[in-house]
């Protein structure tokens, strides 16, 4: 009896074996997938750097900085900028007052605009906000457009803030 049985599975494996022989080459398809998943980078940022305000002067004092930011091709993402380090007690998101200090009490008030002819304050709502889609992932340098307001009456001292970038992405 152990004989037969030894025998029954001997047949069975050498039956499965002659079913999948064929002439040479066989051929068969391997399926090959992957998922790219939006992503975004801030790659650098450049400051805006007045430089000399003049308080008795009646011209607003205006520069650049940018920020770079590098996304996957395709994804839609929102830049924000914070309302800095000293906002005032009525500053947003959506209508940010931003200020400069000496370090001390002293406070020097500035702005942060999208565009050039200054307009469009650049916040941190999605109603204030940068969007962009992605051509490419190659580095998009976007400016970012300062201002102080001429006529402010404030103390000698050098003045900074900090201001937080923010992308947000799906």
């Amino acid at each position: 009896m152990k004989k037969m049985i030894k025998l029954a599975v001997g047949v069975a494996a050498f039956s499965a074996t002659a079913a999948i022989a064929g002439p040479s080459p066989q051929t068969g398809s391997l399926g090959v997938t992957a998922l790219v998943s939006d992503s975004c980078a801030i790659s650098s940022t450049t400051a805006v750097a007045f430089g000399a305000y003049d308080p008795l002067s009646v011209t607003n004092n205006d520069n650049t900085g940018s920020v770079t930011v590098r996304c996957t091709k395709g994804t839609v993402y929102h830049v924000a900028l914070g309302q800095g380090s000293n906002p005032t007690g009525t500053s947003t998101c959506t209508t940010p007052a931003r200020q400069m200090s000496d370090g001390g009490t002293n406070r020097l008030g500035y702005d942060l605009y999208a565009n050039a002819g200054r307009t469009t304050v650049w916040g941190c709502t999605t109603s204030n906000d940068v969007d962009v889609t992605s051509a490419s992932s190659a580095a998009n340098a976007m400016t970012v457009y300062g201002r102080i307001p001429a006529g402010q009456d404030v103390a000698t001292g050098g003045y900074s803030d900090t201001v937080v970038v923010t992308v947000t992405f799906p």
